[in-house]
C-alpha cells in the first residue's frame, strides 16, 4: 500500500498549485490527492496554466491517485442551471485528472447538501440521478468515482450504511465508496464497519479528529488509531480490489479545513509523515 499527499493542506495555506507540488516532489512523494479547488481548480485555469501544471506532474514523476472534486456541495440540487453547473465541473475536471495520469476522482460534500425545503428523499433521488449521469459518462474513458461519506448530518452521506446504499442505487462498475479513517472515527463505526463495503475498498483518507470535531489537524495529534483501519482494508483485500481494476492501493494523508488556518504546510506533512513511519511503517511513499 502506498502514502499519497493530499494538496488540501497547501490550498488552505494559499500556496500556487506549483509550489505545492515541489514540495511534494522534495518529500519524496509519488501520488498526489489532488484537491481541485482555488489554486487547483482546473476549471480556473488559463489551457496554458492547466498545461504547465501538467508538465510539473511529468516532470518530477507524480501521479494523481485521486482527484478531490471539492465543489459538489449541489450534487442534490434540482435546479437545471446549478446541475448543468455541476456536472460540467465535474466532467471538465475528470478530463484533466486523466491528464494528471489518475482515473480516480471523490465526490466531496458527502455527495451534497441537505436542504431545508427539500424532503431528504427527493434530495436522494437527485443525488442518485446526477451521479449516475456522471458515472455513466466517465465508464468508457475509465473514470472511477468515489463517493465520501461526512460526518456531518446535514450531508446527504453521513454514515458507511448510506454510502453503501448509494453505490447500490446507482449500480455502475465504476462507482467505490471512500475510507476516510478521520470521519468513521467522528461517527463512531469502527473498523469492522468495513465488512459491508469489503469487495468495494479502493483507496482511504489519513484525517484526523479530536473525537467529536472534524478537525483535520496534524496525523497523530488527535484520538484516532490508524493502523487497526488499515489493518482493516489490507485484511479486507484493498490491494487485490485495487489490483483487479489495475489500480494502485493508496492511502492520502488528509489535513486542512476550509477557513482554517494553516502556518506551515510543509510541518504539517513533516509532522505526519513521522508519525506514520512509526505507527504504519508499512504504507511507504
Amino acid at each position: 500500500m502506498r502514502l499519497a499527499l493530499n494538496t488540501y493542506v497547501y490550498e488552505v495555506a494559499q500556496w500556487p498549485i506549483e509550489k505545492t507540488l515541489k514540495s511534494a516532489h522534495r518529500f519524496g512523494f509519488h501520488f498526489v490527492e489532488h484537491a481541485a479547488g482555488g489554486a487547483g481548480d482546473p476549471t480556473l485555469m488559463t489551457p496554458s496554466q492547466a498545461a504547465d501544471v501538467v508538465k510539473i506532474y511529468r516532470d518530477f514523476g507524480l501521479q494523481s491517485s485521486q482527484m478531490l472534486l471539492v465543489h459538489c456541495e449541489h450534487v442534490t440540487t434540482s435546479d437545471p442551471e446549478r446541475r448543468r453547473t455541476t456536472l460540467d465541473y465535474l466532467k471538465r475536471c475528470s478530463e484533466w485528472n486523466l491528464e494528471l495520469g489518475g482515473r480516480q476522482v471523490l465526490i466531496c460534500w458527502g455527495s451534497g447538501l441537505h436542504h431545508p425545503d427539500m424532503i431528504p428523499e427527493q434530495a436522494w433521488c437527485n443525488a442518485v440521478s446526477l451521479l449516475t449521469e456522471f458515472a455513466q459518462w466517465g465508464l468508457p474513458k475509465g473514470v472511477i468515482v468515489d463517493l465520501e461519506m461526512e460526518p456531518d448530518i446535514y450531508m446527504l452521506l453521513h454514515s458507511m450504511d448510506q454510502m453503501a446504499r448509494m453505490v447500490e442505487d446507482i449500480n455502475l462498475p465504476n462507482v467505490y465508496p471512500n475510507v476516510d479513517i478521520g470521519h468513521m472515527t467522528i461517527t463512531r463505526e469502527g473498523p469492522v464497519r468495513l465488512e459491508k463495503i469489503r469487495h468495494r475498498i479502493i483507496h482511504a483518507h489519513i484525517s484526523e479528529t479530536a473525537g467529536f470535531k472534524h478537525t483535520n489537524s496534524i496525523i497523530g495529534s488527535g484520538v484516532v488509531d490508524f493502523k487497526s483501519y488499515i489493518d482493516k482494508c489490507i485484511e479486507l483485500g484493498i490491494e487485490e480490489n485495487c489490483a483487479g481494476i489495475g489500480e494502485t492501493a493508496v492511502a492520502g494523508i488528509e489535513m486542512g479545513e476550509p477557513g482554517g488556518e494553516v502556518d506551515d504546510p510543509d510541518r504539517w506533512v513533516r509532522e505526519s509523515l513521522d508519525y506514520l513511519q512509526r505507527v504504519l511503517p508499512e504504507v511507504r511513499q
